[in-house]
């Protein structure tokens, strides 16, 4: 039975963040393990638009892989999507290519009913957009990103040139990409850029890693992981599997984001960790429909704690203390 708290998260996603209208064509995409809880967003999407099409889909095997064909076909006639598969589709070539077609889309991986009790998902997500905006800006404008922590982060990535991503967790306008409880905003680092010691002391967002019980520590050279190391040897031994030679890929830094939900804390779950406040995380794997070159079917994002953050020399973060 759904309280009313998850009642009220489900109609601020649909109505507030989502802005679904009766004229929308709405598609709502879930997998077998997420089958209850997309059926909860549609049946109270179908109170005000009829045609909302609930669509399971096969499982996908990671962050950042390809829908099936149906889904792809199904994602270009809509104009707004909710992706509550297991695992995210926002950096897979159909959650861009339905942008392109004009969807507006909303990211909603790893969702569960403790998640909808949450009050990140009671945010005023309006409020802060223009500080999300502010930081987008200042990654549009800058040329180095220098990011640093007290347990030992010291990593330097180019930015010139590239476009910073307001993510603010509402989409209103066609092609918008967002993923309540997340606020953040983002860039793609230049993907040879990167130089530096990277120290997650939060969570790594899959199934299995989640919150983090001793620091993994991430040498990056050349813009590549080309070590993982940390007191836990399963932690090495699953990013390695995962991660895959030193020439994979997925060992790209493909993403730096920082976090601007206040009411999110860190619980090991995707979207309240990306968008905890305080918090930065980085992204390895595709970001070539968020701005980068880098093409490849995987994405996960390490996140870190207290972070400061300086673009050109202008500080942005102090030990996780916004500054604009």
């Amino acid at each position: 039975m759904i309280n009313d708290v998850q009642n009220k998260a489900i109609e601020n996603i649909l109505f507030n963040c989502g802005n679904l209208n009766k004229n929308d064509r709405v598609l709502i995409l879930c997998d077998s393990s997420t089958r209850d809880i997309a059926e909860a967003f549609a049946s109270r999407a179908l109170r005000v638009n009829p045609t909302t099409e609930l669509l399971e889909i096969p499982a996908l095997p990671n962050h950042g892989a390809e829908p099936s064909n149906n889904a792809k076909e199904a994602m270009c006639r809509s104009t707004l999507i909710l992706s509550l598969c297991r695992y995210s589709l926002a950096h897979s070539q159909a959650r861009f290519d339905s942008a392109n077609a004009g969807a507006r889309f909303l990211s909603l991986p790893l969702y569960d009913w403790n998640l909808l009790n949450d009050e990140c998902l009671r945010t005023d997500y309006a409020e802060h957009a223009s500080r999300v905006q502010r930081f987008a800006d200042a990654f549009t404008n800058g040329r180095e990103i220098h990011v640093t922590t007290a347990a030992g982060t010291n990593i330097r990535l180019g930015i010139a040139g590239r476009i910073g991503n307001y993510c603010p967790g509402l989409v209103r306008n066609a092609g918008d990409l967002g993923s309540p409880p997340d606020i953040e905003a983002n860039v793609s680092p230049i993907e040879n850029s990167a130089e530096g010691i990277v120290v997650v002391d939060g969570s790594i967002t899959m199934p299995g890693l989640g919150l983090l019980e001793t620091p993994v520590e991430m040498d990056v050279r050349s813009g590549r992981v080309v070590a993982f190391r940390s007191k836990n040897e399963a932690y090495v031994d699953c990013l390695n599997k995962l991660f895959g030679e030193s020439g994979s890929l997925r060992r790209v830094v493909a993403e730096c984001g920082v976090g601007l939900n206040p009411a999110a804390k860190l619980t090991g779950t995707m979207l309240t960790d990306e968008g905890a406040l305080g918090c930065v995380h980085f992204g390895l794997g595709a970001n070539h429909t968020m701005g980068g070159l880098n093409r490849v079917d995987f994405h996960l994002d390490f996140v870190f704690r207290d972070v400061s953050l300086s673009v050109d020399g202008n500080q942005l973060l102090n030990f996780g203390v916004p500054l604009i």
